[in-house]
């Protein structure tokens, strides 16, 4: 639902799995991870009648056999015959400008997942989700009109779509890879796309090491607008969708895109790192929270809330009902925020309003296990428990999902398409590449019987394992 210009700076290094050495004419798909190109380099890929050098629908899928296919432009992914494959390492010669569409927008499903792209930035309400070549196609003649290099998606990892390889990119190598049964060649395709699972799990909390550097100060959301974004599907309110936007309100979303891509590219301004502020937050109160969601201690609760709350209160002011002390509490990590555009003025909005309500939550708990002496402690445990877990329930932030360290042979694994269970989405776990193989129930492709579709066992959990509940906030999806 969020669209943030960015720039991959001068020097960084990006991948290409391909069936030719020819560097590609036109657009194509760019990994920051190797072992994300090197799942499309094996040998055991080759497209058939496919001139060397041409543009191509792209790379196939985690080396399955998924029956994947589409009605209304060349397929992206099978028949294809073995073949020798190879990997490109290509250096950006320049600052590349791209867009960063947030969420799995490199997931071709039904369920939401190419909505931004398909409706928002094409305009277009009919396309199948797996005609992601002509989706490309028109990215980029979108790009060309901005003046941008490409489009940045995830699937398991992050990959570019980029415009014109001849145009900021300089060609490192482009290897040859093993054919099949050759040595050096892959033993087990599963564990391929384990690591490719483990490459992208490494990337949980941003791309790292410079490579990408996001403009969030110029960043457009549907959120920012009184649109429509229910999901027509009962099951799965949580996600939001574009089909009940009007194209009028598109229309205007698209031109608030290009008028803040070309800010971006020309301002001299350094955006607000609006990354940082969700850190600082995020770190201030993740393990707290859960602690005290968790324990049936009131001395812990007391000591927890007293030291998130007590550097907001000035013991020595008459403070009738913390009124200044909850302002503080709320506007603690924005005072170094600097705003400079629109786009900042509403993220500020965001902020203040989640802050406000995790003030609100510890001062409510504060009063029942500080200031109300005469209360019940078994009482007022309940009640600190209950208060925080419905918090958690709300913020629903991912570090609570997170599965702690693995075992070296294990990632955590969450649903990325397109592998992934159910429980997988709802409870990442440690995984080894035999669990991983045939994990994908959890989306909903093209082509396969509903039936493959199940329901959740139950619902998702909070860090007390309880249940949480529903809710309709979205979380920004992190580069």
């Amino acid at each position: 639902m969020s669209l943030f210009p960015a720039v991959i700076p001068e020097g960084v290094l990006l991948y290409h799995g391909t069936h030719t050495r020819e560097v590609p004419k036109g657009f194509e798909w760019l990994a920051f991870e190797i072992e994300h190109a090197e799942n499309f380099a094996g040998g055991r890929w080759r497209r058939p009648n496919h001139t060397d050098g041409e543009p191509h629908p792209g790379p196939p899928p985690l080396g399955t056999n998924m029956p994947l296919r589409v009605e209304d432009g060349p397929p992206k992914y099978p028949p294809f015959r073995p073949g020798k494959g190879h990997l490109h390492i290509y250096q950006a010669e320049r600052p590349l400008n791209v867009l960063y569409i947030d969420g799995t927008a490199a997931g071709k499903t039904d369920m939401g997942t190419v909505d931004t792209q398909d409706i928002l930035l094409a305009g277009n309400r009919s396309r199948v989700p797996m005609n992601d070549w002509k989706r490309a196609d028109d990215l980029c003649a979108l790009g060309k009109k901005w003046k941008i290099d490409g489009f940045i998606r995830m699937e398991p990892g992050f990959e570019v779509i980029y415009c014109d390889f001849t145009d900021g990119l300089r060609l490192i190598s482009a290897n040859q890879r093993p054919g099949v049964d050759e040595p050096g060649s892959v033993d087990n395709m599963w564990i391929t796309s384990f690591e490719w699972a483990r490459a992208a799990a490494q990337r949980y909390n941003g791309i790292g090491s410079g490579r990408v550097f996001v403009d969030y100060s110029s960043m457009v959301s549907a959120f920012f607008y009184p649109i429509n974004l229910t999901n027509p599907d009962p099951k799965r309110p949580e996600l939001p969708r574009l089909l009940g936007a009007s194209s009028e309100e598109m229309d205007v979303v698209r031109g608030h895109v290009a008028r803040s891509m070309a800010r971006s590219v020309s301002s001299g301004q350094a955006p607000v790192n609006w990354q940082g502020v969700t850190d600082m937050v995020v770190t201030r109160y993740d393990k707290r929270l859960p602690l005290i969601a968790q324990t049936d201690s009131i001395e812990v609760i007391r000591s927890e809330v007293n030291g998130l709350l007590n550097i907001y209160i000035d013991y020595s002011e008459s403070d009738d009902g913390f009124t200044a002390a909850r302002r503080r509490c709320v506007e603690f990590y924005l005072q170094p925020v600097q705003v400079r555009t629109p786009e900042d003025e509403l993220i500020y909005a965001a902020f203040e309003n989640t802050t406000a309500t995790i003030c609100e939550a510890l001062f409510k708990a504060r009063q029942l296990v500080v200031e109300d002496s005469n209360m019940d402690e078994s009482e007022a445990v309940y009640a600190v428990k209950q208060i925080i877990s419905d918090l958690m329930a709300k913020l629903r932030w991912s570090e609570w999902k997170e599965c702690g360290r693995c075992q070296p042979d294990e990632v955590c694994f969450v649903a990325m398409w397109p592998m992934g269970n159910v429980e997988d989405h709802y409870n990442p776990t440690c995984r080894n590449f035999t669990d991983i193989g045939g994990r994908h129930n959890y989306w909903r492709l093209p082509g396969r019987t509903p039936g493959h579709q199940t329901p959740p066992p139950h619902p998702p959990l909070c860090a007390d394992g309880q249940p949480c509940q529903e809710s309709q906030d979205s979380k920004n999806e992190e580069l």
